[in-house]
């Protein structure tokens, strides 16, 4: 049995379902969190964690909010020398056998100072590590998210890029492409046919689109922007519930989403259209929509104040999209599992 220390990304349940879902397949091994106060309400009392600040992204109105972003982000810089320090402690204390990453920051940097080698998992490397187009209106979307990827997360000996879609690696040895990672709750259950819309935004702040949503003729579940349940119309408000989103989910007609990667693949594994509105300042997002779109599994928009006519656009070409999508074949999450296991079996190279 070896130990594995995991930093997680605690800001955002994307990350956090995704470390979960590994490490419940690895039970053989023994881990041990870290992140933020949020991770707790995910991991419960099955993993220990140790607690430390989390470096954020803040949105406002499906925007990155630059200002309130950096700020946050000197505010976490500055006493960073202490949180460093207690994660060596804890190293040394602990004895991990490797550390893992999920887009956490101060992990991979504690590991280099105890000499921890370390394993990136994620798809934000994806923007680092392989070629793909950046539109001239994206351009500084992708110049902040590639100076915050060189100077916060490029620290560990290995990235395993998780992805629904696979562009050519610029190079190989630090970065591996591989499928995605599915937590348990997807397969368990059973995808049905719907008349329903799915509607999960990160940012509640975007009420332009349940403006739109509020004049479709079908009705709609919406997920993220309220905490207490509320009916309006055709607009059935219900609090974030991991298990009862993916139920709603998988008997939907189709899915609105932000362009959170996780999500998406939860909606492709269920060969659910999605409809994208990706945050702007987030290119990742705008990347994993742009391939939506190309692959022909939906598609997105940037859009600030969306229209019903957008929505009655993407609902001619459903059953385009539904045809594409017999054709997906999404859960990855065996073989990333396998590659892991290898990986602290030290039958990998790190």
């Amino acid at each position: 049995m070896a130990r594995v220390l995991y930093g997680v990304a605690s800001d955002s349940n994307g990350h956090c379902a995704r470390a979960l879902a590994i490490a419940s397949r690895l039970p053989e091994h023994e881990f041990h969190f870290v992140g933020g106060a949020r991770l707790r309400e995910r991991i419960g009392n099955r993993y220990p964690l140790l607690t430390l600040p989390v470096l954020g992204t803040a949105c406002r109105h499906n925007r990155v909010d630059v200002p309130a972003t950096c700020f946050q982000a000197s505010r976490y810089l500055t006493g960073f020398r202490q949180v460093r320090r207690r994660l060596v402690n804890f190293i040394e204390h602990w004895q991990p056998d490797i550390a893992l990453t999920d887009y956490e920051f101060a992990l991979p940097l504690a590991a280099r100072t105890a000499g921890l080698r370390c394993v990136s998992i994620d798809h934000q490397h994806i923007l680092s590590a392989c070629h793909y187009p950046v539109p001239a209106a994206q351009r500084f979307s992708w110049a902040m998210v590639m100076a915050s990827l060189r100077l916060f997360y490029s620290n560990a000996n290995l990235n395993l890029i998780v992805s629904f879609y696979h562009p050519e690696l610029k190079t190989t040895g630090t970065n591996e492409l591989l499928p995605p990672v599915l937590r348990p709750a997807v397969t368990e259950i059973a995808v049905r046919p719907g008349d329903h819309v799915l509607l999960y935004q990160t940012t509640p702040t975007f009420t332009p689109l349940i403006d739109a949503a509020r004049q479709l003729a079908r009705p709609v579940i919406v997920y993220g922007f309220r905490n207490a349940p509320a009916t309006e119309g055709n607009l059935t408000f219900k609090p974030f519930d991991p298990r009862g989103m993916l139920d709603d989910l998988a008997g939907s007609a189709y899915a609105v989403v932000n362009g959170g990667h996780n999500v998406i693949c939860e909606a492709l594994y269920y060969r659910k259209p999605i409809l994208c509105f990706p945050v702007a300042g987030m290119f990742e997002q705008y990347l994993n929509a742009w391939h939506i779109r190309t692959l022909g599994y939906g598609d997105f928009s940037t859009s600030h104040a969306p229209t019903p006519a957008l929505f009655h656009k993407f609902e001619a070409r459903l059953e385009d999209y539904r045809a594409r999508l017999t054709r997906v074949s999404i859960d990855g999450t065996a073989t990333v599992v396998n590659r892991v296991r290898d990986l602290i079996n030290h039958r990998g190279a790190a």
